[in-house]
């Protein structure tokens, strides 16, 4: 077993007390600082660039949970659901919705057009949003229909209670929701 002068020496270099005081002082130890604004833009382009989450936090040198911290960071406290636009296991829009003010806004994680909820739109109306629901439902028209709402346990033709139930999967594409509901705290 060394003994701690020999430690020092072959860790350090010396075992003077000053000297090694110095070297601690130069040693930076406790918390990384957090992320700036413009290395969370960086992070967002990466993702859409295509980089995973733990190729963005190798770069980064910190860890997949906090890069994902800051990828899934809410946009504005007036939204009261959160609608992630998924393709396979990747986010490619955030669908921010004000049901009280029948607005949404969208952060778009992916360049490719063709995975975005809205396409080439990067300000949708309400309309859209409507009509985005209803595109990832069945017909309103389809045969059987009452009994494919039962089914899922829906009482009337809602698009939105719709996607909550059937995560607005679509049989010809891999591409479905992932819904969130934020609490709403009584004053």
């Amino acid at each position: 077993m060394k003994d701690y002068r020999e430690l020092c020496i072959e860790l350090f270099g010396t075992d003077d007390e000053t000297e090694l005081r110095k070297i601690a002082g130069r040693l930076r130890g406790g918390r990384r600082k957090a992320l700036s604004e413009q290395d969370i833009a960086t992070i967002i382009q990466l993702q859409k660039d295509g980089k995973t989450t733990k190729e963005i936090a190798e770069r980064f040198g910190v860890s997949r949970q906090t890069i994902s911290k800051y990828l899934n960071r809410p946009l504005d406290d007036a939204y009261v659901m959160r609608i992630d636009f998924m393709f396979r296991q990747k986010v490619c829009t955030e669908i921010y919705v004000d049901f009280e003010h029948k607005q949404i806004r969208i952060v778009n994680r992916t360049d490719d057009v063709m995975k975005r909820a809205f396409g080439i739109n990067e300000n949708p109306t309400w309309e859209d949003f409507e009509s985005f629901l209803e595109e990832r439902c069945f017909p309103r028209t389809r045969a059987h229909r009452k009994a494919l709402l039962k089914g899922i346990g829906v009482d009337s033709f809602d698009p939105l209670q719709i996607v909550e139930k059937t995560k607005g999967r679509m049989a010809e594409d891999n591409q479905y929701l992932n819904i969130t509901r934020k609490a709403r705290i009584a004053l």
